[in-house]
């Protein structure tokens, strides 16, 4: 690819020798052919047009100069009431062409041109026309990235500086049309407009450059406030259109504005505080009276209500809400310049936490508008979010509801600290308790939005994060609903999944305090409780983990000789979590085996947990137990955090295998899902060691199907650690699986068969070798030695009361042959004809040799007539005699 895109480019090299600021000379006649063809292509029949635009735009491509003098035809053909159908679409054909569209971002005459052209044809009133049209303005809005630098003013030509505005003229001018024509303007040319006013927007410098003159930052200001009044427009697409523009363009708020003056050094005050005098004087005389009209706030919110859509029957794990797939409005909105910090921060592995329909620039515009405006604007809002929030049935308002409050409780306004005490905290709290289930995941996404930390990494924490996560955490009464403690639940998990890593004692002992409370849940009788208890502790846990690691190298880099170990306020009681969670789950493992053990009827499906002792009730907290664990565990992988939990999985292993096939089936299938993600974990380091241990100490179990599971795992554990293992590792691993290979029970033997096979098709050879050598001195040794019958082992199996031993050298025999199904290594013949020598032994020896080499012969068949070659007449023959069905008349 690389070869063939620097070919195509040399191919080029002499295509666009007119390109950037070089001043070339077109031929003449190029020229007088260019003009013809533009001609053409304004003619009355389409396909005269099509034909001559085709090769215009392939003149305009190469001569780039002569676009310049193709401009003022085009547009005029747009533009003049005069013009025909025919010219208007023959000229949004030319000028949709990347070339045109290229050149209008290096010409700043052509750019205003285009402009002026676009918004002045609404006489046009055919359908083709006005579709040509809208469909010119998406290409432009698509691909319009700015103009170069230096091309905001008109040339130097002074014909051109005569007709050509400046950037904040241009931007007057689309102004004064979009409010002089507000009603009676055609909708589709109202969104134009306001999507060219957002373009050239884009090109304003930065707020906080303090060389930007006093009429340009009163017009950033007055077109800030023709946007704002949009917000309320009964136009849909013009209200997300507005929410960007204000974005884009007030940009820094005035309060880090503050910061930033206090951090820059004096002899850099003087501008900068006249500066932010004239943004204060422009936000008091321009914003603030918008704000304060009458109902003018109220209806503001209930119209970017609307704009939440929810289709019918959507679930909870849909988003969608509050967006056009209109290709027009994509292209207005979606192509723009992002103008905030991606959200969330942080994972988010479930729905309900970051909301189906929240939008975190909705969450924006008022965090910034209060910002900007401060007390003046909290005032106004009161009243409209005091009623969004009391319309608890609406679920479009809930929404709109939770991502003011977000953008609120966000902003840091020193007023908001005063509104907090007064109103705002009993408001928040009613809002959250009131919540229904539709709209729990927009408020689970309010509150981890406003507990966000703030600047580029995030460490820097807002003003009113403690006193929020202090009305999350307080307790419910006892009498609560299961529906509200999970809604609770929801809410802290959606707060402490954005806390980092922190060192600050008052949330170090926040969570701690959670902790403490929501391990008493974990036995809870509801699923849907134990499930977000799960959740929750994981996330705690993690935090927890980070602080203290983090914590732990930091004083270790200061003083590198102390080896005492760092605790936090509190830390006596986290140091205990780990071995907490391991040993209840071990314990509650052990009396969910002790119980099948004890029961008659183990796999009944109908096996019941009588509540009339305290051994069945303590056995249902027990299997409660086990799935908290599970789902913490679940919910440990899903949120990346789960290299800070390895050392709980590794000591939850054994129970988590052993729990996959049991009387309780809600339980077993948690724990298949569990194992289904926790096989792909990968261990580093001496946990790889660790977890080999705990699979090994489950492959020894008493229990056959734990063994199974144990075995199954094992398999996936090696692949994934094949290159991070010790040998001593891979020993213990061979000589486990060997061992199994004798099992007492066939399902076991079967398995041990089945990853010996997989270890040697991607193991160290050396460890393979050995294995084959062994087994099959196992095999002629049992067959060989003192030229034993098959009637000879026959009775030495029955004299020993075990057909196992023989049985695991056969299946070490079958591991080898299907460790190979594609191909014939030397050793392999020798392999099957040991294998024949067990043909007629009972079973389950007979069927498994049958097995093995009925899967052979099919594995090899397309390439027999290469692969017979390796085996000799009398190893084919035996082969033949395997394969062949035994006839009666024999």
């Amino acid at each position: 690819m690389t070869s063939l895109h620097n070919t195509w480019r040399a191919s080029q090299s002499k295509y666009r020798p007119f390109y950037g600021d070089t001043i070339s000379h077109v031929p003449h006649h190029i020229t007088l052919l260019s003009m013809d063809l533009l001609n053409l292509c304004l003619q009355t029949y389409d396909a005269v047009r099509v034909s001559a635009g085709d090769s215009l735009k392939k003149m305009l491509k190469r001569f780039p100069p002569l676009i310049k003098d193709c401009i003022p035809l085009l547009t005029s053909s747009l533009k003049d009431p005069q013009a025909v159908e025919q010219s208007a679409l023959g000229a949004c054909m030319v000028l949709m062409s990347r070339p045109v569209l290229r050149h209008l971002t290096e010409n700043w005459s052509s750019l205003t041109s285009f402009i002026s052209a676009v918004l002045g044809s609404s006489h046009h009133e055919s359908l083709k026309a006005q579709r040509a049209i809208n469909e010119l303005f998406i290409s432009f809005q698509i691909r319009f990235g700015g103009v170069r630098r230096g091309a905001l003013t008109p040339s130097f030509n002074p014909s051109e500086c005569n007709q050509a505005l400046t950037h904040d003229g241009l931007m007057l001018y689309v102004k004064e049309i979009l409010e002089s024509a507000a009603s009676s303007l055609h909708w589709r040319y109202n969104l134009m407009g306001h999507g060219m006013l957002l373009s050239l927007a884009s090109l304003l410098p930065d707020r906080n450059d303090v060389s930007e003159a006093d009429v340009g930052l009163a017009l950033r200001y007055s077109v800030a406030g023709h946007f704002l009044r949009n917000l309320k427009s009964e136009l849909p697409p013009l209200r997300p259109i507005s929410a960007i523009a204000l974005l884009l363009l007030l940009g820094t708020s005035r309060l880090k504005q503050v910061k930033t003056r206090e951090e820059t050094l004096s002899t850099e005050l003087q501008p900068i505080h006249e500066k932010g005098e004239m943004v204060k004087s422009c936000t008091e005389s321009i914003l603030v009276p918008i704000l304060k009209d009458h109902s003018f706030c109220e209806s503001m919110v209930h119209s970017l209500a609307l704009d939440h859509h929810y289709s019918e029957g959507q679930g909870r794990t849909g988003r969608g809400g509050g967006r056009f797939q209109l290709a027009s409005d994509l292209g207005i909105t979606a192509m723009m310049p992002s103008v905030s910090r991606g959200w969330p921060r942080t994972l988010s592995w479930e729905s309900s936490m970051k909301g189906e329909s929240f939008s975190p620039r909705i969450a924006k515009l008022f965090k910034c508008l209060l910002q900007e405006c401060g007390s003046s604007f909290l005032e106004v809002l009161h009243s409209p979010l005091q009623d969004v929030i009391n319309e608890v049935d609406e679920r479009s308002r809930q929404c709109i509801a939770a991502e003011v409050m977000a953008g609120i409780l966000h902003s840091d306004v020193p007023c908001i600290s005063e509104a907090w005490d007064l109103w705002l905290e009993k408001l928040l709290y009613k809002a959250l308790m009131q919540a229904n289930v539709e709209s729990v995941p927009e408020w689970a996404a309010c509150i981890r939005y406003t507990v966000t930390g703030k600047g580029k990494i995030g460490q820097r924490a807002p003003t009113l994060r403690h006193k929020i996560l202090v009305t999350l955490a307080q307790p419910l009464p006892s009498s609560s609903s299961t529906s509200l403690i999970v809604k609770r639940l929801d809410f802290l998990l959606a707060a402490t999944v954005e806390l980092s890593p922190t060192f600050l004692e008052k949330e170090h002992l926040f969570q701690l305090a959670i902790l403490e409370e929501v391990v008493k849940y974990m036995t809870h009788s509801a699923p849907q409780v134990r499930e977000s208890v799960g959740r929750l502790i994981c996330i705690l846990y993690s935090n927890l983990f980070q602080s203290s690691k983090s914590l732990q190298k930091s004083l270790t880099r200061a003083n590198y000789q102390s080896e005492e170990k760092v605790k936090f306020p509190g830390s006596s009681i986290s140091t205990d979590w780990e071995r907490f969670l391991v040993d209840g789950t071990l314990t509650a493992a052990a009396k969910i085996e002790r119980h099948g053990r004890d029961s008659t009827d183990e796999l009944s499906p109908n096996l019941a947990i009588s509540s009339n002792n305290d051994d069945d009730e303590s056995l249902k907290d027990s299997v409660k137990w086990m799935e908290t664990i599970f789902h913490f565990t679940i919910g440990g992988i899903k949120s990346g955090r789960a290299a800070h939990l390895v050392p709980v999985f590794i000591g939850i292993l054994h129970p988590l295998l052993s729990s996959q096939d049991t009387a309780h089936k809600d339980m077993s299938a948690l724990a298949r899902s569990t194992v289904h993600l926790l096989k792909w974990q990968t261990f580093e380091g001496t946990y790889a060691s660790q977890a080999l241990t705990a699979i090994l100490g489950a492959a020894a179990d008493s229990n056959w199907r734990t063994r199974i599971a144990a075995l199954t795992f094992l398999q996936i554990f090696v692949y994934r650690h094949a290159y991070i293992l010790e040998r001593v590792d891979i020993a213990l691993v061979w000589e486990r699986v060997q061992l199994l290979l004798s099992d007492l029970q066939v399902e076991v033997r079967e398995m041990a068969t089945a990853t010996l096979s997989g270890f040697m098709k991607g193991v160290d050879s050396q460890w393979a070798s050995a294995f084959r050598d062994r087994i099959l001195d196992a095999a002629l040794s049992l067959v060989k030695t003192k030229s034993q019958s098959s009637r000879d082992i026959r009775s030495r199996m029955t004299d020993n009361g075990s057909i196992a031993p023989v049985h695991g050298v056969v299946l070490g025999l079958v591991a080898c042959i299907l460790s190979a199904p594609y191909d014939i290594p030397r050793w392999l013949p020798n392999m099957i004809l040991a294998l024949s020598k067990f043909r007629n032994q009972p079973a389950p020896i007979r069927g498994t040799v049958t097995k093995t080499i009925s899967e052979f012969r099919r594995t090899h068949a397309d390439t027999w007539a290469f692969d017979r070659i390796h085996f000799s007449e009398d190893q084919l023959e035996v082969l033949s005699d395997l394969s062949s069905s035994t006839s009666y008349f024999v």
